[in-house]
């Protein structure tokens, strides 16, 4: 009985290992994608180097085995500055494997205010200590 339950345990304990290897692997697929994009700005083409992310949101992990999140949402600033979402879409190659689709817009001070919302840590590290309605000391 006790040799079951210990059995078990190690079972389950290898099951979550697994899973949070995989969601680490999905999510490295992403930043790997996210790097090597370039986009058009006003000031010309912006490079990821170019940019700070500073709030990431992801949505749905797949169902398959390959557990990449299914669309994510990348806050980010830019210079002068400029402000920008950066939208990733799972797309699949086949059962096992997939690639990101990026679409990178503008966002204007005010939409990025609402999009970060509560956030004060990402409302902060986008538009440092002047944060509306945000007394710091």
């Amino acid at each position: 009985m006790v040799h079951a339950f210990l059995a078990s345990v190690l079972i389950f304990a290898a099951v979550v290992m697994l899973h949070v290897q995989h969601s680490r692997a999905g999510d490295r697929l992403l930043q790997r994608s996210f790097d090597g994009l370039t986009f058009p700005a006003e000031t010309g083409t912006l490079r990821v180097a170019d940019i700070t992310v500073v709030k990431r949101v992801t949505h749905d992990v797949s169902r398959h085995s390959d557990h990449a999140p299914l669309a994510a949402l990348w806050y980010c600033v830019g210079p002068g500055p400029s402000y920008y979402v950066a939208v990733a879409q799972y797309v699949r190659n086949g059962w096992r494997s997939g690639r990101y689709d990026w679409v990178v817009r503008p966002l204007d001070a005010e939409r990025m205010r609402g999009e970060l919302g509560s956030d004060q840590e990402a409302l902060h590290a986008a538009f440092g200590d002047h944060v509306e309605g945000v007394l710091r000391a």
